[in-house]
Protein backbone atom coordinates (compact mmCIF):
# COMPACT_ATOMS: atom_id res chain seq x y z
CA UNK A 1 0.00 0.00 0.00
CA UNK A 2 1.34 3.48 -0.47
CA UNK A 3 1.58 4.03 3.39
CA UNK A 4 5.25 1.72 3.06
CA UNK A 5 6.67 5.13 1.21
CA UNK A 6 7.76 7.78 4.07
CA UNK A 7 6.77 11.52 3.39
CA UNK A 8 9.69 13.11 2.77
CA UNK A 9 9.19 15.86 0.24
CA UNK A 10 9.05 19.23 1.72
CA UNK A 11 7.53 22.81 0.09
CA UNK A 12 11.20 23.31 -1.42
CA UNK A 13 11.79 20.01 -2.76
CA UNK A 14 7.85 20.28 -4.41
CA UNK A 15 8.52 23.71 -5.76
CA UNK A 16 12.08 22.09 -7.01
CA UNK A 17 10.19 19.54 -8.87
CA UNK A 18 7.51 21.79 -10.38
CA UNK A 19 10.25 24.15 -11.40
CA UNK A 20 12.32 22.07 -12.90
CA UNK A 21 10.67 19.13 -14.83
CA UNK A 22 9.25 22.68 -16.58
CA UNK A 23 12.18 24.39 -17.13
CA UNK A 24 14.24 22.05 -19.58
CA UNK A 25 15.21 23.26 -23.31
CA UNK A 26 11.79 25.41 -24.12
CA UNK A 27 13.04 28.48 -22.94
CA UNK A 28 16.14 28.76 -25.02
CA UNK A 29 14.77 26.85 -28.16
CA UNK A 30 10.94 28.05 -28.26
CA UNK A 31 11.67 31.76 -28.82
CA UNK A 32 13.04 31.17 -32.32
CA UNK A 33 10.49 29.15 -32.94
CA UNK A 34 7.69 31.68 -31.78
CA UNK A 35 9.44 34.43 -33.23
CA UNK A 36 8.24 34.09 -36.76
CA UNK A 37 4.68 33.71 -35.47
CA UNK A 38 4.37 36.98 -33.58
CA UNK A 39 3.75 40.42 -35.29
CA UNK A 40 4.93 43.14 -32.56
CA UNK A 41 6.90 42.34 -29.17
CA UNK A 42 4.30 42.42 -26.83
CA UNK A 43 2.87 39.00 -28.17
CA UNK A 44 5.92 37.50 -27.59
CA UNK A 45 4.34 38.76 -23.60
CA UNK A 46 1.22 37.42 -24.42
CA UNK A 47 2.02 34.26 -25.47
CA UNK A 48 4.15 32.99 -22.58
CA UNK A 49 1.47 34.92 -19.96
CA UNK A 50 -1.21 32.86 -21.57
CA UNK A 51 0.73 29.45 -21.23
CA UNK A 52 1.27 30.12 -17.76
CA UNK A 53 -2.37 31.37 -17.11
CA UNK A 54 -3.49 28.75 -18.97
CA UNK A 55 -1.27 25.87 -17.06
CA UNK A 56 -1.90 27.83 -13.62
CA UNK A 57 -5.80 26.62 -14.36
CA UNK A 58 -4.57 22.85 -14.51
CA UNK A 59 -2.62 23.86 -11.29
CA UNK A 60 -4.99 25.60 -9.06
CA UNK A 61 -7.52 22.40 -9.84
CA UNK A 62 -5.47 19.36 -9.72
CA UNK A 63 -3.38 20.92 -6.27
CA UNK A 64 -6.60 21.42 -4.75
CA UNK A 65 -7.78 17.92 -5.87
CA UNK A 66 -4.50 16.36 -4.29
CA UNK A 67 -4.45 18.10 -1.46
CA UNK A 68 -8.26 16.02 -0.63
CA UNK A 69 -6.30 12.26 -1.66
CA UNK A 70 -2.57 12.92 -1.15
CA UNK A 71 -1.16 8.91 -2.03
CA UNK A 72 1.29 7.88 -4.83
CA UNK A 73 -0.15 8.41 -7.68
CA UNK A 74 -2.47 10.57 -7.51
CA UNK A 75 -3.59 11.44 -10.88
CA UNK A 76 -4.58 8.04 -11.24
CA UNK A 77 -6.53 7.54 -8.11
CA UNK A 78 -8.08 11.16 -8.73
CA UNK A 79 -9.07 9.70 -12.72
CA UNK A 80 -10.12 6.40 -11.20
CA UNK A 81 -12.32 7.96 -8.46
CA UNK A 82 -13.53 10.55 -10.81
CA UNK A 83 -14.32 8.22 -14.08
CA UNK A 84 -14.18 4.57 -13.07
CA UNK A 85 -11.84 1.54 -13.13
CA UNK A 86 -11.43 1.15 -16.86
CA UNK A 87 -10.19 5.18 -17.26
CA UNK A 88 -7.93 4.89 -14.09
CA UNK A 89 -6.41 1.43 -15.92
CA UNK A 90 -5.92 3.03 -19.00
CA UNK A 91 -4.51 6.17 -17.44
CA UNK A 92 -1.93 3.45 -15.96
CA UNK A 93 -1.22 1.43 -18.72
CA UNK A 94 -0.06 4.30 -21.07
CA UNK A 95 2.02 5.82 -18.45
CA UNK A 96 4.06 2.24 -18.63
CA UNK A 97 3.99 2.05 -21.53
CA UNK A 98 3.37 5.58 -23.46
CA UNK A 99 3.77 8.72 -21.16
CA UNK A 100 6.31 7.75 -19.00
CA UNK A 101 9.09 6.07 -20.85
CA UNK A 102 8.36 8.76 -24.01
CA UNK A 103 8.82 11.65 -21.89
CA UNK A 104 12.09 10.28 -20.30
CA UNK A 105 13.61 9.62 -22.99
CA UNK A 106 12.46 12.88 -25.03
CA UNK A 107 14.33 14.65 -22.37
CA UNK A 108 17.06 11.81 -22.57
CA UNK A 109 17.69 12.11 -26.55
CA UNK A 110 18.28 16.02 -25.80
CA UNK A 111 20.91 16.15 -23.51
CA UNK A 112 22.26 13.12 -25.13
CA UNK A 113 22.88 15.48 -27.86
CA UNK A 114 24.37 17.96 -25.92
CA UNK A 115 26.98 15.31 -24.57
CA UNK A 116 27.55 14.32 -28.10
CA UNK A 117 28.20 17.40 -29.59
CA UNK A 118 30.39 18.63 -26.28
CA UNK A 119 32.78 15.49 -26.64
CA UNK A 120 33.10 14.62 -29.99
CA UNK A 121 36.81 13.54 -30.90
CA UNK A 122 37.21 13.05 -26.89
CA UNK A 123 34.11 10.36 -26.01
CA UNK A 124 33.25 7.98 -29.19
CA UNK A 125 29.07 7.63 -27.46
CA UNK A 126 25.85 8.49 -29.73
CA UNK A 127 23.54 10.79 -28.00
CA UNK A 128 21.22 7.47 -27.50
CA UNK A 129 24.24 5.96 -25.69
CA UNK A 130 24.60 9.60 -23.23
CA UNK A 131 20.87 9.88 -22.90
CA UNK A 132 20.91 6.07 -21.60
CA UNK A 133 23.64 7.23 -18.91
CA UNK A 134 21.80 9.86 -17.93
CA UNK A 135 19.10 7.66 -17.30
CA UNK A 136 20.82 4.99 -15.60
CA UNK A 137 22.51 7.71 -13.33
CA UNK A 138 19.41 8.92 -12.12
CA UNK A 139 18.15 5.61 -11.22
CA UNK A 140 20.81 4.68 -9.20
CA UNK A 141 20.38 8.26 -7.72
CA UNK A 142 16.82 7.49 -6.79
CA UNK A 143 17.41 3.91 -5.58
CA UNK A 144 19.45 5.35 -2.36
CA UNK A 145 15.86 7.30 -1.65
CA UNK A 146 13.23 9.68 -1.91
CA UNK A 147 15.24 12.47 -0.22
CA UNK A 148 18.42 11.99 -2.27
CA UNK A 149 16.29 12.57 -5.40
CA UNK A 150 14.60 15.66 -3.68
CA UNK A 151 17.68 16.93 -2.43
CA UNK A 152 19.07 16.64 -6.22
CA UNK A 153 16.20 18.37 -7.90
CA UNK A 154 16.53 20.77 -5.12
CA UNK A 155 20.37 21.76 -6.36
CA UNK A 156 20.20 21.35 -9.94
CA UNK A 157 17.15 23.83 -10.19
CA UNK A 158 18.62 26.09 -7.97
CA UNK A 159 21.95 25.89 -9.98
CA UNK A 160 20.06 25.93 -13.68
CA UNK A 161 17.49 29.14 -11.97
CA UNK A 162 20.71 31.42 -10.87
CA UNK A 163 22.56 30.81 -13.81
CA UNK A 164 19.54 31.73 -16.28
CA UNK A 165 18.79 34.28 -14.27
CA UNK A 166 22.30 35.71 -14.13
CA UNK A 167 22.67 35.85 -17.93
CA UNK A 168 19.83 38.19 -17.89
CA UNK A 169 21.07 40.43 -15.30
CA UNK A 170 24.26 40.74 -17.15
CA UNK A 171 22.89 41.39 -20.03
CA UNK A 172 20.58 44.49 -18.32
CA UNK A 173 24.36 45.95 -17.06
CA UNK A 174 26.67 45.22 -19.27
CA UNK A 175 24.53 45.23 -22.45
CA UNK A 176 23.35 48.30 -24.67
CA UNK A 177 19.55 47.40 -26.08
CA UNK A 178 19.44 46.77 -29.73
CA UNK A 179 16.82 48.94 -31.12
CA UNK A 180 13.48 47.68 -32.67
CA UNK A 181 12.91 48.14 -36.33
CA UNK A 182 8.84 48.55 -37.08
CA UNK A 183 7.08 45.68 -37.64
CA UNK A 184 4.58 45.65 -40.48
CA UNK A 185 1.08 44.66 -38.80
CA UNK A 186 -1.56 45.30 -41.36
CA UNK A 187 -2.02 42.00 -42.47
CA UNK A 188 -2.84 40.82 -39.23
CA UNK A 189 -5.07 43.50 -39.04
CA UNK A 190 -6.94 42.92 -41.60
CA UNK A 191 -7.60 39.41 -40.87
CA UNK A 192 -10.09 40.91 -37.97
CA UNK A 193 -11.00 38.46 -35.12
CA UNK A 194 -10.21 35.39 -36.75
CA UNK A 195 -6.81 36.31 -37.29
CA UNK A 196 -5.88 36.86 -34.23
CA UNK A 197 -7.65 33.75 -32.86
CA UNK A 198 -5.12 31.99 -35.86
CA UNK A 199 -2.31 33.84 -34.14
CA UNK A 200 -3.15 33.09 -30.54
CA UNK A 201 -3.22 29.67 -31.39
CA UNK A 202 -0.15 29.52 -33.04
CA UNK A 203 1.72 30.91 -30.40
CA UNK A 204 -0.24 28.60 -28.02
CA UNK A 205 0.89 25.92 -29.68
CA UNK A 206 4.36 26.54 -29.76
CA UNK A 207 4.49 27.58 -25.61
CA UNK A 208 2.75 25.63 -24.21
CA UNK A 209 4.69 22.64 -24.24
CA UNK A 210 7.56 24.50 -22.25
CA UNK A 211 5.16 24.39 -18.81
CA UNK A 212 4.22 21.26 -19.44
CA UNK A 213 5.60 18.51 -16.72
CA UNK A 214 3.91 19.98 -13.87
CA UNK A 215 1.65 17.40 -13.25
CA UNK A 216 4.70 14.91 -12.42
CA UNK A 217 4.90 15.88 -8.48
CA UNK A 218 1.43 14.17 -8.81
CA UNK A 219 2.64 10.62 -8.90
CA UNK A 220 4.90 11.13 -5.60
CA UNK A 221 1.92 12.88 -3.31
CA UNK A 222 2.47 9.95 -0.87
CA UNK A 223 5.58 10.71 -0.54
CA UNK A 224 5.31 14.64 0.23
CA UNK A 225 5.29 16.33 4.00
CA UNK A 226 1.74 18.42 5.01
CA UNK A 227 0.60 17.59 1.67
CA UNK A 228 -2.90 19.37 1.70
CA UNK A 229 -0.69 22.67 2.33
CA UNK A 230 2.69 21.98 0.51
CA UNK A 231 1.27 20.19 -2.64
CA UNK A 232 -1.22 22.69 -4.10
CA UNK A 233 1.09 25.56 -2.55
CA UNK A 234 4.34 24.32 -3.99
CA UNK A 235 2.35 23.52 -7.34
CA UNK A 236 1.35 27.01 -7.54
CA UNK A 237 4.88 28.78 -6.31
CA UNK A 238 6.72 26.26 -8.70
CA UNK A 239 4.35 27.60 -11.70
CA UNK A 240 4.64 31.26 -10.73
CA UNK A 241 8.85 31.06 -10.30
CA UNK A 242 9.09 29.63 -13.40
CA UNK A 243 6.18 32.51 -15.58
CA UNK A 244 8.75 35.41 -13.54
CA UNK A 245 12.11 33.48 -15.38
CA UNK A 246 10.38 33.05 -18.66
CA UNK A 247 8.69 36.49 -18.85
CA UNK A 248 12.18 38.33 -17.75
CA UNK A 249 14.18 35.98 -20.09
CA UNK A 250 12.45 36.74 -23.22
CA UNK A 251 12.57 40.32 -22.29
CA UNK A 252 16.74 39.95 -22.25
CA UNK A 253 16.63 37.94 -25.58
CA UNK A 254 14.51 40.93 -27.00
CA UNK A 255 16.51 43.65 -25.18
CA UNK A 256 19.45 42.56 -27.71
CA UNK A 257 18.21 40.46 -30.69
CA UNK A 258 14.44 42.52 -31.90
CA UNK A 259 11.94 40.37 -33.10
CA UNK A 260 12.67 40.64 -36.23
CA UNK A 261 16.18 39.71 -36.44
CA UNK A 262 15.43 36.85 -33.78
CA UNK A 263 13.04 35.82 -36.42
CA UNK A 264 15.38 35.29 -39.33
CA UNK A 265 18.49 34.82 -37.59
CA UNK A 266 19.91 30.87 -37.34
CA UNK A 267 21.75 31.19 -34.37
CA UNK A 268 19.82 30.54 -30.65
CA UNK A 269 19.15 34.19 -29.31
CA UNK A 270 20.38 33.05 -25.79
CA UNK A 271 23.49 32.00 -27.30
CA UNK A 272 23.65 35.66 -28.88
CA UNK A 273 22.85 37.02 -25.26
CA UNK A 274 25.23 35.44 -23.61
CA UNK A 275 28.24 35.54 -26.38
CA UNK A 276 27.70 39.68 -26.38
CA UNK A 277 27.15 39.59 -22.51
CA UNK A 278 29.96 37.40 -21.90
CA UNK A 279 32.51 37.38 -25.12
CA UNK A 280 33.34 33.99 -26.52
CA UNK A 281 33.40 32.38 -23.12
CA UNK A 282 29.26 33.31 -23.01
CA UNK A 283 28.46 30.60 -26.17
CA UNK A 284 29.90 27.92 -23.70
CA UNK A 285 28.18 29.26 -20.75
CA UNK A 286 25.06 29.10 -22.58
CA UNK A 287 25.53 25.38 -24.01
CA UNK A 288 26.67 24.37 -20.56
CA UNK A 289 23.17 25.86 -18.70
CA UNK A 290 21.01 24.45 -21.27
CA UNK A 291 22.71 20.66 -20.68
CA UNK A 292 22.18 21.34 -16.62
CA UNK A 293 18.41 22.47 -17.76
CA UNK A 294 17.95 19.19 -19.35
CA UNK A 295 19.49 17.22 -16.63
CA UNK A 296 17.83 18.59 -13.90
CA UNK A 297 14.57 18.19 -16.05
CA UNK A 298 15.48 14.42 -16.22
CA UNK A 299 16.03 14.29 -12.87
CA UNK A 300 12.58 14.98 -11.95
CA UNK A 301 10.97 12.74 -14.32
CA UNK A 302 13.28 9.76 -13.02
CA UNK A 303 11.95 10.70 -9.44
CA UNK A 304 8.35 10.73 -9.97
CA UNK A 305 7.27 8.55 -12.53
CA UNK A 306 8.07 5.17 -10.97
CA UNK A 307 5.74 6.67 -8.14
CA UNK A 308 2.84 5.67 -10.56
CA UNK A 309 4.00 2.65 -11.86
CA UNK A 310 4.26 1.39 -8.32
CA UNK A 311 0.49 2.50 -7.62
CA UNK A 312 -0.40 0.50 -10.29
CA UNK A 313 1.40 -2.38 -9.01
CA UNK A 314 -0.34 -1.89 -5.55
CA UNK A 315 -3.88 -1.79 -7.25
CA UNK A 316 -3.68 -4.37 -9.53
CA UNK A 317 -1.24 -7.54 -8.24
CA UNK A 318 -2.99 -10.51 -7.01
CA UNK A 319 -2.09 -12.61 -4.84
CA UNK A 320 -1.44 -16.33 -5.17
CA UNK A 321 -1.91 -15.43 -9.27
CA UNK A 322 1.01 -16.24 -11.68
CA UNK A 323 1.42 -15.19 -15.32
CA UNK A 324 3.44 -12.32 -16.49
CA UNK A 325 1.61 -9.74 -15.87
CA UNK A 326 0.52 -10.16 -12.12
CA UNK A 327 4.29 -10.87 -11.78
CA UNK A 328 5.12 -7.31 -13.45
CA UNK A 329 2.32 -5.61 -10.93
CA UNK A 330 4.18 -8.06 -8.55
CA UNK A 331 7.58 -5.84 -9.59
CA UNK A 332 6.01 -2.72 -9.75
CA UNK A 333 4.88 -2.81 -6.09
CA UNK A 334 7.70 -3.71 -4.45
CA UNK A 335 9.46 -1.60 -1.80
CA UNK A 336 13.12 -1.64 -0.56
CA UNK A 337 13.35 -2.33 3.51
CA UNK A 338 16.07 0.29 3.83
CA UNK A 339 15.58 2.67 1.51
CA UNK A 340 11.58 3.04 1.26
CA UNK A 341 11.47 3.68 -2.25
CA UNK A 342 9.79 1.32 -4.75
CA UNK A 343 13.05 -0.27 -6.21
CA UNK A 344 10.82 -2.69 -9.18
CA UNK A 345 9.01 0.81 -10.60
CA UNK A 346 12.20 2.42 -10.17
CA UNK A 347 14.06 -0.31 -12.41
CA UNK A 348 10.90 -0.70 -14.82
CA UNK A 349 10.77 3.04 -15.27
CA UNK A 350 14.62 2.88 -16.43
CA UNK A 351 14.63 -0.06 -18.68
CA UNK A 352 11.14 1.11 -20.71
CA UNK A 353 12.84 4.55 -21.02
CA UNK A 354 16.04 3.01 -22.40
CA UNK A 355 13.05 0.81 -25.22
CA UNK A 356 11.95 3.97 -26.10
CA UNK A 357 14.99 5.82 -26.63
CA UNK A 358 16.44 3.19 -28.60
CA UNK A 359 12.94 2.36 -31.11
CA UNK A 360 12.22 6.22 -31.96
CA UNK A 361 15.93 8.12 -31.51
CA UNK A 362 14.79 11.24 -32.35
CA UNK A 363 13.24 14.42 -29.82
CA UNK A 364 10.34 15.20 -32.41
CA UNK A 365 9.36 11.65 -33.15
CA UNK A 366 9.36 10.68 -29.20
CA UNK A 367 7.02 14.14 -28.12
CA UNK A 368 4.60 13.14 -31.12
CA UNK A 369 4.29 9.56 -29.48
CA UNK A 370 3.00 10.71 -25.97
CA UNK A 371 2.04 14.14 -26.04
CA UNK A 372 -1.67 13.26 -27.28
CA UNK A 373 -2.24 10.54 -24.38
CA UNK A 374 -0.59 12.29 -21.62
CA UNK A 375 -2.33 15.68 -22.19
CA UNK A 376 -5.70 13.60 -22.54
CA UNK A 377 -5.53 12.42 -19.06
CA UNK A 378 -4.39 15.88 -18.28
CA UNK A 379 -7.75 16.93 -18.98
CA UNK A 380 -9.87 14.14 -17.46
CA UNK A 381 -7.42 14.68 -14.62
CA UNK A 382 -9.12 18.22 -14.29
CA UNK A 383 -12.31 17.29 -15.19
CA UNK A 384 -12.51 14.69 -12.41
CA UNK A 385 -13.02 18.12 -9.85
CA UNK A 386 -16.86 18.11 -11.54
CA UNK A 387 -17.43 14.78 -10.12
CA UNK A 388 -15.67 14.98 -6.83
CA UNK A 389 -17.62 18.49 -6.15
CA UNK A 390 -21.04 16.68 -7.33
CA UNK A 391 -20.24 13.81 -4.28
CA UNK A 392 -20.72 14.59 -0.46
CA UNK A 393 -17.93 16.94 1.25
CA UNK A 394 -17.37 17.51 -2.46
CA UNK A 395 -16.68 21.44 -1.55
CA UNK A 396 -13.07 20.77 -0.59
CA UNK A 397 -11.92 20.21 -3.83
CA UNK A 398 -13.32 22.97 -5.20
CA UNK A 399 -10.54 25.55 -6.16
CA UNK A 400 -10.32 29.08 -7.13
CA UNK A 401 -12.65 30.05 -9.60
CA UNK A 402 -14.38 26.92 -9.83
CA UNK A 403 -15.91 26.27 -12.49
CA UNK A 404 -14.45 28.79 -14.95
CA UNK A 405 -10.72 27.28 -14.03
CA UNK A 406 -10.58 24.21 -15.04
CA UNK A 407 -13.32 24.72 -18.13
CA UNK A 408 -10.86 27.35 -19.51
CA UNK A 409 -7.84 24.34 -19.17
CA UNK A 410 -9.94 21.63 -20.77
CA UNK A 411 -11.02 23.53 -23.80
CA UNK A 412 -7.67 25.10 -24.56
CA UNK A 413 -6.23 21.89 -24.02
CA UNK A 414 -8.53 19.75 -26.20
CA UNK A 415 -8.04 21.95 -28.82
CA UNK A 416 -4.08 21.44 -28.61
CA UNK A 417 -4.77 18.10 -29.40
CA UNK A 418 -7.19 18.13 -31.94
CA UNK A 419 -4.36 19.99 -34.18
CA UNK A 420 -1.64 17.81 -33.19
CA UNK A 421 -3.57 14.97 -34.42
CA UNK A 422 -4.64 16.73 -37.83
CA UNK A 423 -0.76 17.70 -38.34
CA UNK A 424 1.29 15.23 -36.70
CA UNK A 425 -0.69 11.80 -37.12
CA UNK A 426 1.78 9.03 -37.86
CA UNK A 427 3.75 8.94 -33.83
CA UNK A 428 0.62 10.28 -32.68
CA UNK A 429 -1.55 7.39 -33.60
CA UNK A 430 0.70 5.13 -32.80
CA UNK A 431 0.68 6.30 -28.94
CA UNK A 432 -3.06 6.55 -29.04
CA UNK A 433 -2.87 2.92 -30.50
CA UNK A 434 -0.94 1.81 -27.38
CA UNK A 435 -3.07 3.55 -24.98
CA UNK A 436 -6.23 1.53 -26.28
CA UNK A 437 -4.36 -1.58 -25.69
CA UNK A 438 -5.14 -0.87 -21.73
CA UNK A 439 -8.78 -1.40 -22.49
CA UNK A 440 -8.96 -5.04 -23.82
CA UNK A 441 -6.19 -6.07 -20.99
CA UNK A 442 -8.40 -4.46 -17.92
CA UNK A 443 -11.78 -6.33 -19.46
CA UNK A 444 -9.62 -9.29 -19.33
CA UNK A 445 -8.04 -8.68 -15.68
CA UNK A 446 -11.70 -7.76 -14.59
CA UNK A 447 -13.31 -10.99 -15.45
CA UNK A 448 -10.17 -12.75 -14.10
CA UNK A 449 -10.62 -11.43 -10.94
CA UNK A 450 -14.60 -11.92 -10.69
Amino acid sequence: MTRDLRRQLGLVAVMAVVAGDMMGSGIFYTPQELAPIALTTWHIYLFWGLCGTITLCGILTVGQLGAGMPRSGADYHIIREGFGGMAGFVKLWQNVWVSGPGSVAAVAILFGKFCSDLMVGSVALSPVGWGILAIVTFTVINLFGVEWGGRTQIILTAIKIVALLSLVVGSLLLVEATPAKTVETATAAGDGIWGLFRLIGLGIGAVLFTYDGWVDIMHAAGEVKNPRKNLPLGLTLGLGLIIVIYLLTNYAYLRIVPLEEMATNESLAAVVVAEKTFGVAGGKFIILLMMFSIFGALGGLVMTFPRLLFAAGTQYKQKGQKGILNGLFRLLSKVTPKTQVPAGAIWVSCFTSIVALFFFQSFSRIVNFFVVPNHLFNILLVAAVFRFVRRSGGEKYKSFGYPLVPIIYIVTIAGFLISALIYRPTDTLIGVALTATGIPVYLWLKRRSG
